[in-house]
């Protein structure tokens, strides 16, 4: 060996860096530094022996039949933040690991020597795993005071709803039958939407999932009841709905309720101080989504507003005198998204707004009105 090779080795022998050199296709351990010798939890013992017969546990793990074929092949081979189960003094720990096998080749392409370099990168990896579980924490705390906020936000109209039927029958000395049966269908339909979003929002947070019950679901009986609901939540009884053909959707009834009261809800609200409110609903295929348009005839969104209606709590500049929480469109997006569809919203101030929703279609569905 000369002077030269003699100085290399005993510079990486002396080295932090951990670096190993096996010798032969059994992977006989002809060289460890310091810092390999550290990391295996032995001494100079092991030279000369092969890797699988002084670390088991590495071929029970497949580094031996890697280190073979890197051998056979040529080929290098390397890994990031590996995990390795480690051995020393009987007890075993798991550690995370950088490391190459580099073979090192002679003139005709046949395999000499394997350098084996390795990195203990466990300290930075649960570094990295605690501060994702704590970025995870703080999405699920956002995720539930969205979610607390979304409840608070849809619960209010259907309470509104069955309060003001409730006032109405006890400020009524006479009522009829026809008039009573009206106001108890009302309040009771409302207390029905306040158990379907209290139950979608509690199975929402708990899986933090969207697992619905799905099925294909005619929408007709429930936008026109939605309709009417927000008819006698903004006292708009002046409102013209122009409804027409509405094709089935996929999914889960009391998630299209939560969606479609917040939209034509919001129709009618900022449409109810005009002369003539006008709702029109209708439905269309296009691209494989099945298409929802929700146009109204209300105050509109200023042009440069339009960019960030979706955000949460955020209000047109123009919506002073109407109630709201600036909630509804961005609870719809999250939806939506969730869903795999999308929401196009476009409007022009005192002309009206025009809402797009666009849900994917499914073959469930195809052929059934």
């Amino acid at each position: 060996m000369s002077q030269y090779e003699n100085f290399f080795l005993k510079t990486l022998r002396e080295s932090r860096i951990a670096t190993a050199i096996y010798d032969t296709a059994d992977i006989r351990i002809a060289f460890v530094s310091a810092g390999m010798f550290e990391i295996w939890g032995r001494g100079k013992e092991i030279i000369g022996r092969n890797l699988g017969e002084v670390f088991p546990e590495f071929t029970e793990q497949g580094f031996t039949d890697i280190l073979k074929n890197v051998w056979q092949t040529g080929h290098t081979y390397e890994a990031k933040e590996y995990p390795v189960n480690i051995t020393i003094d009987g007890i075993t720990e798991l550690k995370y690991f950088d490391f190459i096998y580099q073979a090192v080749v002679d003139e005709e392409g046949e395999t000499y020597a394997i350098v084996h370099t390795a990195t203990d990168v466990s300290v930075r990896r649960r570094a990295l795993e605690k501060v994702r579980e704590q970025d995870a924490i703080l999405a699920f705390n956002n995720e539930l005071e969205m979610l607390t906020r979304t409840l608070s936000h849809d619960l209010k109209n259907p309470l509104s709803i069955a309060k003001m039927g409730t006032q109405y029958l006890q400020t009524k000395e006479v009522v009829s039958d026809t008039e009573k049966y009206k106001w108890t269908t009302i309040i009771l339909d409302a207390l029905a939407n306040i158990e379907h979003i209290i139950g979608h929002n509690i199975q929402l947070n708990q899986t933090r999932l969207l697992k619905y019950d799905n099925a294909c679901i005619s929408l007709e009986k429930t936008i026109r009841k939605i309709c009417l609901e927000s008819q006698t939540l903004y006292s708009s009884n002046a409102c013209v709905f122009n409804i027409n053909q509405l094709e089935p959707l996929y999914g889960d009834e009391s998630v299209f309720y939560q969606i479609f009261f917040n939209i034509i809800g919001n129709a009618v609200k900022y449409s109810s101080k005009r002369e003539k409110p006008i709702v029109e609903i209708s439905s269309s295929k296009k691209d494989g989504y099945v298409v929802y348009r929700i146009q109204d005839n209300g105050i509109g969104i200023p042009k440069k507003e339009l960019d960030f209606i979706f955000r949460q709590f955020n209000r047109a500049s123009n919506t002073k005198g109407f109630p709201g929480t600036g909630i509804g469109l961005c609870v719809v997006k999250k939806i939506m998204s969730r869903l795999k569809g999308k929401i196009v919203l476009s409007s022009a101030v005192d002309k009206g707004t025009t809402v797009e929703l666009f849900f994917p279609e499914f073959a469930d569905c195809r052929g059934v009105m």
